[in-house]
């Protein structure tokens, strides 16, 4: 991965958008971040690890914690990095969440974190990856990468404080760092997979002893031996209890028919005597059916009268419908002869209706005239309110200004006093410090000095137990001892003298940037005075004035703005306004709101004066043209309602004859019916029409006798067919003794069942145990697989999972083998860097334990020969060690095919820890790096880099904020 432009908005001390362009510092750069102490340094390591993954380096702040406190409220914090990998290029840009002003209102909102990620194609084209979702990008550049967060801020952006990290790690933690770097996942795959087979197989196999015990059980026997000594048992069992049931189900079926055939005559006998019951209760009925028969015929004469009295019926309906019309047209004709004479009268009255008419509309002329001059009063009107407004306007913005420039001046003279105040804290806090630092190194250089001089002291001591009486001295060459020297006290190493330096130097060390801190410190506090003195200057005697004041007025100018409807600038706007700009434009609307007041005056002159208000003149119109269409109207529908009523009154005469000779024809109609239903009555067997009614039946009650009837005759020559066949079929025969049969059939199916349930009882078990028997055949067969299977599999299994020998996976094997070859180019750089002291070994000995091993790191030292930890490193040591191996590190991984390429790498301090000469040799050993084709970024304090590194990136602090300027050699 190598980043090409990065962009950060109010991200950090940056409170405007600051763009870095990584590809205008050359190819493969080795450069050096510089600027001082909280200038924003870190920040840009830390806005390249938050736009890929939205963590920052040290883990330390969250993304929500990284806004500028100096951007502006609508400005939104945002990073957008654009980056290569594996010759393709992406962009991706992260909001995290924050407050920002609401689009409408007062007050803020809550912004939510966003991410977007493209892929930058040739031409300007671009492919969407990830539109908004914060996971989703994340996720995306941890498969691009290979890296998550951790292993990215270990192996190509080496944070502050975090040097170490990478080189303390133990076994489990450098395995999964190095299986992504190496890609080495198929092997911890292959070691799941065989883990996972194994397992199967072993739950397998348990769960088969489990079924065979199952088996055994569901037939409630403890062993297979005893399976095969009851089937032997039970073969002559069964063979018994078979005859048995055979016999006995012959003998049943033979009782059982004879007692079928004894029902069946039994039920004959019964049937006769039913049938015989039955035709008794027949010949009981015969006269109540032949009076229906009598009341059939009757109903049937009537019937055919019906439709004779039917017809009168309808026509005496018809003359009453014709009578109830004839009496409703005339009383029509009645009302259309009133209305007539109604509308007549209305029509002659007409013409005092036009006189008024024409008057009316004389009035309205006139008024029309003077729409004109009412036009141009309400424009000359409405141009002086308006200028009034704008007027207004302008003297709220103008006083708007004036107190919110006194406001934030009064702010930033506050916020000053409590900087200042905070400044002069952190000073004495610093004075403190530096004064415990100061004791600390003179007590360090004086401790030092008494070893150095016990130490050479000790030097002449042991000399001295050398010396051998007639030899020369190795130091003054002569041959008498007379007094050689001595110590009583124990004598120091020359360890501990180093140590004792080395502490002196480190103390020294601290003690200056103390030092360099606290003057930096107090520049700014200076720096802090001359701006507050500067604003109390501009203040005047508003200082002692209260903040209150101001914040009250400004809230009722607010309130006039909104009862003006006149939107207030956001700050960046008022800021960029002139006062005196604003007083110019005040005035002139004054001056026009002047003249739009006389032309107004001058136009109500022109008008009479009960006209002048807005909407009279509209309204005196309005009414006059009422009274034209009310009067034009009330004409209209008099003509029409006098030729209306003419046409009603000649309608209804019309339909009155009409309903008069209708009438007549019923009534001829109704005469003639009369005649035909007499005629028929007196040819009927009926004496009267009361008679004939009587006979009438309806339809559903008849065709009820009707059946009944047929019913009747069917049911007596059934009874009498059926009495003689059962006579004729039961000649001869007596009826059987159905008691005693049914019992000897009861004992016989007893008998029966009991032999067929023996056998069955021993049929069911038999059959129970054959199917034991093949169930544990095959359970057998199939124990034996998975045996051969787990003898191959499990093997595998354990030797993969590192369950044999020193307990290595396969894995950790292949990455200890990938790990040798790391530390090989690691220990040849930090051989070079500590002048051939030391080198990174892998430890071979098996962990303590259960704890995962083969991947820990051992240092070897030439000047003791010893092995030791790397945690007994110096800090110094540490970080040379640390460099070496993210080095070696990044050369290994791209020389394995499928490995992920590390293009990059920052580094955030440790320089400082270095002396002059290991810092000679940490900087040569990264410029050979840069050119086998690495970018390499630098952050550090140390004065001897910017002269050994012109290429920089300068982070330059100020009052309103951090900016980056990049310098050229």
């Amino acid at each position: 991965m190598r980043p090409l432009t990065l962009t950060m908005t109010a991200f950090g001390p940056f409170p405007d958008s600051e763009s870095i362009r990584f590809l205008d510092l050359g190819e493969n750069p080795l450069f050096l971040i510089n600027g001082p102490t909280g200038s924003g340094k870190t920040t840009i390591l830390d806005a390249i690890c938050f736009a890929l993954y939205g963590k920052t380096t040290g883990d330390e702040r969250e993304g929500t914690q990284m806004r500028c406190d100096l951007a502006a409220a609508d400005t939104l914090t945002e990073v957008t990095l654009e980056f290569e990998f594996s010759g393709r290029r992406f962009s991706i840009r992260r909001l995290p969440e924050q407050q920002r002003p609401k689009a409408r209102g007062e007050g803020t909102t809550t912004q939510a974190p966003e991410a977007q990620l493209v892929e930058l194609l040739e031409g300007g084209k671009e492919n969407l990856i990830v539109s908004s979702k914060v996971s989703e990008a994340t996720r995306e550049i941890e498969e691009l990468t290979g890296l998550s967060v951790d292993q990215f801020r270990q192996v190509m952006v080496l944070p502050q404080g975090k040097f170490r990290q990478l080189l303390m790690a133990d076994s489990h933690e450098r395995e999964k760092i190095f299986s992504q770097l190496f890609q080495t996942r198929i092997y911890k795959r292959l070691e799941e997979s065989l883990k996972t087979r194994s397992a199967e197989i072993r739950r397998a196999r348990d769960e088969l002893k489990n079924v065979r015990k199952g088996i055994l059980e569901g037939a409630e026997l403890e062993s297979a031996e005893e399976l095969e000594r009851e089937l032997t048992d039970r073969e002559t069992e069964i063979e018994q209890a078979k005859r048995l049931k055979e016999d006995q189900e012959q003998f049943f079926t033979t009782i059982d028919q004879a007692l079928l055939q004894a029902r069946t005559l039994q039920q004959d006998f019964t049937r006769l005597e039913n049938v015989t019951a039955e035709r008794e209760k027949w010949q009981q009925q015969k006269e109540e059916i032949e009076t229906d028969r009598l009341r059939v015929q009757r109903a049937e004469r009537a019937g055919r009268l019906q439709p004779i009295f039917a017809e009168r019926n309808r026509c005496e309906q018809e003359l009453t419908d014709a009578q109830n019309k004839t009496a409703e047209a005339k009383a029509r004709l009645r009302t259309a002869e009133e209305t007539l004479a109604k509308a007549k009268e209305t029509l002659s009255d007409s013409q005092r209706l036009q006189t008024e008419l024409d008057a009316a509309k004389q009035q309205a002329a006139q008024l029309d005239g003077y729409r004109a001059r009412a036009e141009k009063l309400a424009a000359t009107r409405q141009s002086w309110q308006q200028a009034a407004t704008d007027a207004e306007r302008a003297e709220l913005l103008l006083q708007y200004k004036l107190l919110t420039d006194r406001r934030s001046l009064r702010l930033d003279l506050e916020q000053l006093e409590r900087t200042i105040r905070k400044q002069q804290e952190l000073l004495q806090t610093q004075t403190a410090q530096g004064g415990k630092l100061r004791q600390r190194y003179e007590d360090l250089e004086r401790t030092a000095k008494e070893l150095e001089l016990a130490w050479h002291q000790g030097q002449a001591a042991i000399l001295a137990t050398e010396l051998q009486s007639g030899e020369p001295c190795p130091v003054c060459g002569s041959c008498e001892h007379p007094a050689p020297a001595h110590s009583a006290a124990p004598l120091p190493t020359q360890q501990q003298v180093e140590q004792a330096r080395q502490d002196v130097r480190e103390a020294n060390e601290g003690l200056n940037r103390a030092r360099e801190k606290f003057a930096e410190e107090q520049h700014r506090l200076r720096e802090l005075q001359q701006q507050q003195e500067r604003c109390r200057v501009e203040l005047g005697a508003e200082v002692e004035r209260p903040s209150g004041d101001i914040d009250r007025t400004l809230s009722e100018l607010r309130t006039k703005a909104k009862q003006l409807a006149l939107p207030l600038p956001d700050p960046h706007q008022l800021q960029a306004m002139n006062p005196e700009q604003l007083r110019a434009a005040t005035e002139e609307k004054k001056s026009k709101t002047a003249t739009a007041q006389a032309q107004a005056e001058t136009a109500e002159q022109e008008l009479p004066e009960k006209y002048r208000e807005s909407g009279a003149l509209a309204q005196a119109m309005k009414q006059a043209q009422q009274r034209i269409d009310t009067l034009d109207r009330q004409i209209q529908l008099a003509a029409t309602a006098h030729q209306q009523a003419l046409t009603n009154e000649a309608a209804a005469q019309t339909a009155a004859q009409a309903a008069e000779q209708q009438r007549q024809k019923a009534e001829a109609t109704r005469q003639k019916t009369l005649a035909a239903c007499q005629s028929a009555l007196a040819a009927s067997p009926f004496i009267d029409e009361q008679e004939y009614l009587a006979a009438l039946l309806d339809e559903q009650p008849l065709d009820a006798l009707k059946t009944r009837i047929v019913e009747f005759d069917s049911s007596g020559q059934r009874l009498a067919g059926a009495q003689q066949q059962l006579q004729e079929q039961l000649r001869g025969k007596e009826r059987p003794d159905l008691a005693q049969l049914e019992t000897q059939r009861n004992n016989a199916e007893t008998e029966k069942n009991q032999a067929v349930e023996s056998w069955r009882q021993l049929d069911k078990r038999l059959s129970l145990l054959l199917a034991t028997q093949k169930k544990l055949q095959k359970a057998a067969a199939q124990q034996a697989e998975l045996d051969r299977r787990y003898a191959v599999i499990g093997t595998l299994s354990d030797v993969a999972n590192g369950q044999t020998g020193n307990k290595i996976s396969l894995q950790r094997f292949v990455l200890s083998v990938l790990l040798d070859d790391v530390l090989i180019e690691a220990s040849h750089r930090l051989s070079l860097m500590s002048k051939g002291r030391y080198q990174l070994l892998r430890k071979e000995d098996r962990a303590k334990g259960n704890k995962a091993s083969g991947l820990e790191l051992e240092v070897e030292d030439a000047y003791t020969g010893k092995v030791r930890p790397v945690a007994t490193l110096s800090g110094g040591e540490s970080f040379m060690a640390a460099l070496a191996m993210a080095l070696g590190l990044s050369d290994v991984v791209q020389a394995y095919a499928g490995g992920i390429r590390l293009d990059t790498l920052f580094i955030d301090e440790g320089f400082g820890s270095l002396d002059a000469e290991s810092l000679d040799l940490a900087i040569r050993t990264l410029i050979d790096l840069q050119a086998s084709g690495r970018m390499i970024g630098i952050i550090s304090h140390v004065a001897e880099l910017k002269e050994q590194m012109p290429l920089r990136l300068d982070v330059i602090a100020g009052r309103d904020g951090s900016r980056v300027r990049l310098v050229r050699p």
